[in-house]
């Protein structure tokens, strides 16, 4: 698969490596995050996947140092290795999947969620052959997913809403690649999978049709900044200075979109043309849209991201989002 045009952002293999973080930052005893000083410094962790690269932008075009804030950019591979240096203190902040974040805070990792990224509109999909024309067609019917995948997350909500779960399909375990070259081939007339290889399938196949995208419900397949507590209560301004810097970049973005395409896109190692689709699929959000987001709709998305979760058997229980959502940073810096 092509890693650096959407990662594969299963949390099921990351839940070992964070609770022994977690484990081993329990027995240390406290974090590099100690400090009441202003000039604090903010490692923020990243994968390629271009829903985080704004903060390339503000890199890039100095927003950091605009807002006076000491951030660098930590780069992962992987879900498990991020989580992991979150929970020891490696880093302080990181950009996650919002499945991923539920792990993380059922794992006991201490955190909260300060910002919504990004969310997935049409870059996430359930395709069909043309003989399944709704999500209610696919009872009974074959459908290729990752499980434990943002892929799951969205099946299992689009079955919900229609009195379904997983049971009531037959399940065909693969990678997103794999799912939509499935679908052409024929081995199976359903799948779930996200760009590009939603419009590779396309393109392939003119048959093919979109019969469900995250679209009907905002943030579902989304992504959020997750901070470390201890770096919240001792540094604040900092934070609010790093939410300054995303919408710095973000306003660039919107001004100047085809040059912030291209930043992103050679930050994630690919080519903009490459990313038309991923791009066109994906909404950013500013600290404006959070601090009304955070407190309000985005506390449904959580409970429904949380619901879906459960039934994709990424986290076990339910988390309530007022205990780990907080939206004063998003409203400071949106003044």
């Amino acid at each position: 698969m092509n890693a650096a045009t959407r990662k594969f952002r299963s949390v099921v293999a990351a839940t070992a490596a964070v609770l022994i973080a977690a484990t081993t930052l329990a027995g240390c005893g406290g974090s590099s995050a100690s400090s009441k000083d202003a000039d604090a410094a903010v490692s923020i962790g990243v994968e390629p996947w271009l829903g985080y690269a704004p903060w390339y932008i503000a890199e890039k075009n100095g927003y950091f140092k605009d807002q006076n804030v000491k951030a660098t950019i930590t780069n992962f591979d992987t879900d498990s290795d991020m989580n992991a240096a979150i929970a020891a203190g490696k880093i302080q902040a990181g950009n996650v999947g919002t499945q991923s974040a539920l792990q993380m805070l059922e794992n006991k990792v201490d955190v909260s969620v300060v910002m919504v990224l990004d969310a997935s509109e049409t870059a996430d999909a359930i395709i069909s052959d043309g003989s399944v024309s709704g999500v209610a067609d696919l009872k009974g019917k074959s459908v290729a997913y990752e499980e434990g995948s943002t892929s799951d997350v969205l099946l299992n909500y689009a079955l919900e809403e229609q009195g379904l779960g997983v049971d009531d399909i037959k399940k065909v375990p693969m990678s997103a690649s794999s799912a939509g070259t499935a679908v052409i081939a024929g081995k199976v007339p359903a799948a779930v999978t996200y760009e590009p290889y939603i419009t590779e399938a396309r393109r392939k196949d003119p048959n093919i049709k979109v019969v469900y995208t995250p679209s009907a419900k905002e943030g579902l397949i989304s992504d959020v900044l997750v901070v470390r507590n201890d770096f919240i209560k001792n540094h604040p301004d900092q934070l609010t200075s790093l939410l300054k810097a995303w919408d710095q970049s973000i306003d660039f973005y919107d001004r100047n979109t085809d040059e912030g395409q291209e930043i992103i896109a050679t930050a994630i190692g690919s080519k903009k043309e490459d990313l038309k689709t991923a791009f066109a699929g994906v909404k950013y959000f500013t600290a404006k849209d959070n601090a009304s987001k955070l407190d309000g709709d985005f506390k449904s998305t959580f409970e429904a991201v949380n619901k879906a979760s459960i039934k994709a058997k990424i986290v076990s229980g339910t988390l309530n989002p007022d205990d780990y959502v907080n939206a004063e940073f998003a409203t400071k810096a949106a003044k």
